[in-house]
């Protein structure tokens, strides 16, 4: 039986349960492919900082990795449901053509940091382009206020005209509103930059790895 799932056993797993609890996961996660990947490599290249891995190994994998993130940028890197997610398929990749090697990459890392780290990097890039379409709003609506900002009209207050107010006014409230919303996210952003790699499955790793680097290098 060949082996799709991390955690085969010596059994098939029911059809029925597996459609039932991968549902459409692994159709998602091929938005993660490349951030799995990245943090991979950071992984490698730290083993091989330590000695576990020597510098043919760290390069080959390198190679490797870079080379499924090629393949699913292109949408030719497959990501099956029996597989359930984009690590368990891009851990079998590095096994089928890395051999022993593939195996090494999971080396003083858990399932647990491997997906938080991939969740982080994709998370972060996410907040960077919303924060970008922030300031593109707001450089729209300042454009806007050039153009209209002189326009004056009342202010309504319980659908009853109130105070006059102007176009540049009633606008720039949005420009206030998209600042708020900027700081909620670089806050964000800052909060979810932090490298989990080396908690483990949540008690730390039995292994002296160096984790100031795989923080610095992604």
């Amino acid at each position: 039986m060949k082996k799709t799932k991390l955690w085969q056993k010596d059994y098939n797993l029911d059809k029925q349960v597996e459609d039932f609890t991968v549902g459409d996961d692994y159709i998602f996660d091929a938005d993660l492919v490349k951030y799995d990947c990245l943090a991979s490599i950071a992984h490698a290249k730290m083993l091989g900082k330590i000695a576990i891995l020597n510098e043919e190994e760290v390069i080959l994998l390198e190679k490797e990795l870079n080379r499924i993130i090629d393949l699913s940028e292109n949408k030719q890197f497959t990501l099956l449901k029996e597989q359930e997610d984009c690590h368990t398929a891009i851990e079998n990749h590095l096994t089928e053509h890395l051999g022993e090697v593939g195996k090494k990459i999971h080396t003083a890392r858990s399932r647990n940091d491997q997906v938080l780290t991939a969740l982080r990097l994709y998370y972060k890039d996410q907040l960077t382009d919303s924060i970008g379409l922030i300031d593109k709003i707001v450089e729209s609506i300042l454009t806007f206020i050039d153009n209209y900002g002189h326009i004056n009209f009342p202010g309504l207050t319980h659908f009853r005209k109130a105070m006059p107010s102007s176009m540049k006014m009633w606008a720039g409230s949005f420009c206030d509103s998209m600042s708020d919303n900027r700081k909620l996210l670089e806050f964000s952003f800052d909060l979810i930059d932090q490298s989990p790699l080396g908690t483990g499955a949540g008690y730390g790793i039995p292994l002296d790895i160096y984790r100031k680097f795989t923080t610095q290098y992604l």
